[in-house]
């Protein structure tokens, strides 16, 4: 492996005229967040005499240099680069407004490269999902539609604090970035040793996640089939990553896997899976020196957490199970059955499948959390299943998942019923389906009974939401758009306030305690989050009755279009825990008509 190694200081390492560095389509997009930008302003702020700050390192594709603009390919480090760009565009615009024109043309030319004869260009260059939203925050025109809200909250972080720096400060600041922090700047001239080093040097420090190991996992291994081969790696994850902007790559590959294994897997094992499945399916990587030797260090990943709910996994096993037959075939149709996949996991996710009814019923899916359930639907989705079974299905995997998530069931076992379910034959899934989800459900008798005193926690607001809404359009058959409304538009409101005890509580909104009866604090504990308590109120009417007694919160109930709590005065005159048990038994028999067993 060919590595030149650099240590450099930010003037040196952006005041090559003749480097530009690129961020290619296949990266993620800019993810720092608040923290971390502050953290860096007070990393540099902190600097005293002669200390200097490390800020890590980048590794760069960057073949032969020549005559003109030569672009090299970031490879790792284009948040921490594109982070300091930002800074300084930040400083320079602020050092323009105080009329000290020759420090900001300084920094503008940090900023740029140029060859000779031509016209100056960007020194860094987002090529990937977030060009539009960077440039426009660069040049000072912003889009209108915000694609990336970390980048444009980059800006704005940087800008505020820079516009409030005296420039004796700022100055003394400019200073530390540009000569007191370091960059490690690794220069590798083939492709296979920059994904190769990209992982190394994060598999030493900052942990990779799936998605970047998977990525290099690719990429290192196009790069040793040919440079025809790797180019069109790179378009195709690019592609990969637009259709799954904004969703969990990991995710992604974790249900791919799931669907294609007709197993369970965890994300612990989806590298090691996924290693195993290109091994076994790319007929070139049967031709490599060391088959699946390309990077095949252990994973650090077995530490962390699944993303299902309940029991650890006890998997040890990291190959393809025996059972399963994965046809071989080219690199060029894996990547094609990859992001084929990747797009219709993306619809399924973003209920965009362009079918109306199809995408309602995943808005209800995506409100409940049926994450056990999208390998297989896109398993059924992207084999043929036409839109009537596939609606079907979604209507079905919506109650069992409602009964399983109320009845607390195993979201591991849910995890094996879903994958397994792989095996059906799309064309004609439903007999097989329903088979299966009945022998999974809870019964009615259990589910009534726990549907009465589900908590519904912050975290599942959306869930109590979804219930709520369902309930309203089976009473009165109509207001459907509270369905799909957002949360800002539709509130879940407490009756019985969250809080009744403190003595704000007591001040501002009456005394809850007192009016609830003898008890109060421990069946307030009992009954706060159960769906007895709960209805719907528009934004501001949520705001009018917050945690006011409920005398005065009649007012805000009575204006309501949402009918569930508009006759919720009329229906009560008083509203203690025995009002809260008598609804949520009226609920729990309207849920066994609205969630049925399959």
């Amino acid at each position: 492996m060919n590595i030149t190694p650099k240590t450099l200081n930010i003037t040196q390492l952006l005041g090559s005229e003749s480097e530009q560095y690129v961020v290619p389509p296949y990266q993620r997009r800019y993810s720092w967040r608040e923290k971390q930008l502050r953290e860096l302003l007070d990393d540099v702020r902190l600097l005293e005499g002669s200390d200097t700050h490390l800020m890590g390192s980048i590794v760069c594709l960057t073949g032969h240099h020549t005559a003109g603009i030569n672009k090299l390919e970031l490879v790792d480090g284009q948040q921490r680069l594109t982070t300091l760009c930002i800074l300084l565009k930040c400083i320079a615009e602020r050092l323009k407004k105080a009329g000290e024109i020759n420090a900001a043309s300084d920094l503008d030319r940090l900023l740029q490269s140029r060859a000779l004869g031509e016209s100056p260009v960007p020194k860094v260059v987002l090529d990937s999902l977030d060009a539009a939203d960077f440039e426009g925050n660069f040049y000072g025109n912003p889009p209108a539609e915000i694609s990336n809200p970390n980048l444009h909250l980059a800006f704005k972080i940087f800008g505020e604090w820079a516009a409030a720096q005296d420039l004796k400060s700022l100055s003394s600041f400019l200073y530390h970035v540009k000569n007191q922090c370091l960059v490690i700047r690794l220069d590798v001239s083939n492709a296979r040793d920059a994904f190769k080093l990209f992982e190394t040097i994060n598999n030493r420090g900052l942990k990779l996640s799936p998605a970047d190991i998977i990525k290099n996992f690719i990429l290192g291994n196009a790069a040793l089939f040919g440079p025809v081969q790797l180019n069109l790696a790179r378009t195709r994850w690019a592609e990969l990553v637009r259709y799954l902007d904004g969703i969990s790559i990991e995710s992604f590959f974790r249900h791919y896997l799931c669907a294609l294994l007709k197993t369970r897997v965890t994300i612990s094992f989806v590298i090691p899976r996924f290693k195993a499945v290109f091994v076994k399916q790319v007929q070139e990587a049967a031709a490599l020196p060391v088959t699946g030797s390309y990077p095949d260090e252990q994973s650090d990943l077995e530490e962390q957490e699944d993303e299902s709910e309940g029991e650890a996994d006890d998997e040890s096993e990291q190959e393809v199970p025996s059972d399963v037959m994965l046809p071989q075939m080219s690199f060029a149709d894996f990547l094609e059955s990859l992001v084929l996949t990747s797009k219709v996991y993306g619809q399924l996710i973003n209920c965009q499948t362009g079918v109306p009814r199809i995408d309602s019923r995943l808005r209800n899916l995506r409100m409940i959390k049926a994450t056990q359930a999208y390998g297989f639907l896109c398993f059924l989705r992207s084999r043929g299943c036409s839109d009537a079974n596939f609606g079907e299905v979604l209507r079905h995997t919506e109650s069992l998942l409602l009964r399983r998530h109320i009845c607390k069931a195993k979201s591991n076992e849910s995890d094996t019923l879903f994958a397994r379910l792989c095996v059906v034959d799309p064309k004609s899934p439903l007999d097989e389906v329903l088979t299966a989800y009945g022998k999974h459900c809870p019964s009615d008798e259990r589910f009534a009974s726990d549907f009465e005193t589900f908590k519904y926690t912050p975290n599942l607001i959306e869930r109590a939401r979804y219930c709520l809404g369902r309930i309203e359009l089976e009473k009165y058959s109509s207001h459907g758009e509270i369905l799909i409304g957002g949360t800002d538009a539709v509130h879940v409101e407490h009756v019985i306030p969250l809080k009744i005890k403190t003595k704000k509580a007591k001040e501002e909104f009456g005394d809850w305690p007192t009016y609830l009866g003898p008890n109060s604090e421990s069946n307030h504990a009992k009954f706060v989050a159960t769906i007895g308590n709960l209805t719907l109120l528009s934004g501001p009417l949520n705001i009018g009755a917050s945690n006011n007694p409920y005398e005065r919160k009649k007012d805000a109930y009575r204006k309501s279009a949402i009918l569930l709590t508009k006759e919720l005065p009329e229906r009560f005159s008083e509203f203690r825990f025995e009002e809260v048990a008598d609804r949520a038994n009226e609920f729990a028999n309207l849920a066994l008509k609205l969630w049925p067993s399959p």
